[in-house]
């Protein structure tokens, strides 16, 4: 009588264990909450971006207005330098000494190291003459005439 309680140990293991194993093909059951998204909730794949007929707006361009000062002599793009409101420039200074730049009207200042040099973007938003200087030596690099 004892194989008896033995045998029905070794079937109902049989039966638990075929249970578990049934649908194991699958990584998850579909009926599972991570399966299944409930009404409402937002998708979690990845979509590729809807192709948009918007023109691209262009990226204005910078100008750059250069000056060096080198053996104590100024060098630039032009005594009188012209642009238009609302320009974006960028003044590229270079130096052979230690200075200091200042742009009048903006005041905007910028140290330059010795041998080195300097960018000051500046969007030009005041109509009229300013100039920019070596503010330590006291000498004009140019006008910048905004119009």
């Amino acid at each position: 009588m004892p194989a008896r309680p033995a045998l029905a140990l070794l079937v109902l293991g049989a039966v638990l264990l075929t249970g578990c194993a049934a649908g194991s093909d699958d990584p998850v059951a579909p009926d599972t909450p991570a399966s299944t998204p409930s009404a409402g909730a937002p998708s979690t794949a990845p979509t590729a971006p809807a192709p948009s007929s918007a023109p691209v707006p262009a990226v204005p361009e910078v100008r750059v207005i250069t000056a060096s000062y080198v053996g104590g002599e100024v060098v630039t793009d032009g005594v009188r330098v012209e642009s238009e409101l609302g320009e974006e420039v960028v003044l590229r200074i270079s130096s052979d000494v230690a200075e200091e730049i200042h742009v009048h009207g903006y005041d905007v200042y910028a140290d330059i190291p010795a041998g080195g040099s300097v960018d000051i973007p500046l969007t030009l938003t005041l109509p009229g003459s300013y100039e920019v200087e070596l503010h330590g030596a006291g000498r004009p690099l140019f006008q910048l005439r905004t119009s």
